[in-house]
């Protein structure tokens, strides 16, 4: 069954990137509850940010690190999502963030980007969120920035 909302846009794929954070989530308990509406797949993403580990004499191993706390944080969300009537899967990439999503989202036909607005970082904190922010202004996929990160209610 394909679900439509206004305008004739469809639902049928949605892209969660979550790095942890409250607001990530806050994102992928929004996504969920979208998905069950509309009876999405839903794909969850974490990236391993490559950038940070340009100059560092060890970048291997903190990037083999990084590849093990994503799939540990992948592990993590899918608990989440136990009840979830439909198709759920998870990915995680390893590149700069909002470069990584943007391409997923767009090789992947996603309908919609779910996101939080803030992320792990300590600058990211105090405005909205350059990931999000970039992901916003370069993504032809429609994305949903999802605010108010404080505490978490699981469902």
């Amino acid at each position: 069954m394909e679900w439509k909302i206004y305008g004739g846009v469809t639902m049928k794929k949605i892209l969660v990137p979550i790095d942890g954070s409250d607001c990530s989530k806050k994102a992928l308990m929004k996504a969920k509850d979208l998905g069950k509406a509309f009876g999405s797949h839903i794909t969850i993403l974490t990236i391993i940010d490559s950038i940070r580990y340009l100059d560092m004499d060890f970048k291997f191993d903190a990037v083999r690190d990084g590849i093990d706390l994503s799939k540990q944080l992948l592990v993590t969300a899918l608990e989440d999502f136990k009840d979830y009537p439909g198709e759920v899967e998870t990915l995680y990439k390893t590149g700069d963030v909002a470069e990584e999503i943007i391409d997923v989202a767009e090789e992947g036909g996603f309908d919609l980007i779910v996101m939080g607005s803030r992320g792990l970082g300590v600058f990211s904190r105090t405005i909205l969120g350059s990931v999000s922010h970039k992901v916003i202004q370069h993504s032809k996929t429609t994305v949903m920035v999802v605010k108010d990160c404080g505490q978490v209610d699981d469902q």
